[in-house]
């Protein structure tokens, strides 16, 4: 369907060139029936966040459930208190519901089953400048896993608005080019739609065996453990581009007066 719909928009936009005017089935078509040039403009930019948050996971496996889940409170109690000695928020550090399950293939020395206990924790970390020394203090502490960050502005519309702008004004430097090839003269822009913005920055995202290395051995596990925490502690740029469709039309040159 799409590769239709691209063919009919690519024969339309021919046949105006070529004649300046609209076919007959125009009137029941959404092509314009004026001579126009369809272009797509597109505006790049990489901003500094300000920013951040930081997803895990706590994980604590036991034959007792409430000595499990005492270890889940004991570490979100340590989060909080890193998080206050870092002058952030410790409200800012989210906890959902612990959720409870049998290992399966593991007993207890008693012959009993091991339970593991789990709760996703979200902190919200609004001075980006604390974010290294946050990182670093929570990756590879015990019971901590399947580390994520992200990191956005707080200008990100400002910033948006900016990249459309310029978007247009690419598509209308592209649309002039194209115009002027064809003899005719670039007028008004009649139609804009822009494109959702692509963020081309790269997630960090720790698969569980890599978060467990430390407790493989070898010496290439080791490494891979020390570029982990380095990428999670680094601050990333946010790498945006936004692209934006734009219809003008098309005018034809003035036409030269002959002199007497």
């Amino acid at each position: 369907m799409l590769k239709m719909k691209t063919r009919l928009r690519a024969a339309a936009l021919a046949l105006s060139l070529a004649t300046g005017m609209a076919t007959n089935a125009a009137s029941a078509s959404p092509v314009p029936d004026y001579a126009f040039v369809h272009v797509t403009g597109s505006a790049f930019t990489a901003i500094l966040p300000d920013i951040a948050t930081l997803d895990f996971e706590i994980v604590a496996v036991d034959a007792d459930p409430a000595a499990a889940r005492a270890v889940l409170e004991t570490r979100v109690g340590e989060i909080r208190a890193l998080m206050q000695h870092l002058s952030l928020d410790p409200e800012d550090a989210v906890v959902r519901e612990v959720r409870q399950t049998v290992r399966k293939g593991e007993q207890s020395p008693a012959g009993g089953p091991m339970y593991e206990l789990r709760c996703d924790v979200k902190i919200k970390v609004r001075n980006v400048t604390s974010w290294p020394a946050l990182a670093g203090g929570l990756f590879g502490k015990p019971n901590l896993d399947g580390f994520a960050s992200s990191f956005d502005s707080s200008t990100m519309d400002k910033t948006v608005d900016e990249l459309v702008t310029q978007a247009v004004l690419d598509a209308r430097r592209r649309a002039e080019v194209i115009a002027a090839a064809g003899g005719r003269r670039l007028g008004a822009m009649t139609g804009a739609t822009p494109d959702a913005i692509k963020n081309l920055s790269t997630a960090m995202g720790l698969q569980r065996d890599e978060f467990r290395m430390p407790r493989r051995a070898g010496a290439q596990e080791a490494q891979n453990g020390v570029q982990d925490r380095d990428q999670l502690m680094s601050i990333q740029a946010i790498k945006l581009q936004q692209p934006v469709d734009v219809i003008f039309r098309l005018e034809n040159l003035p036409v030269a007066r002959k002199a007497r």
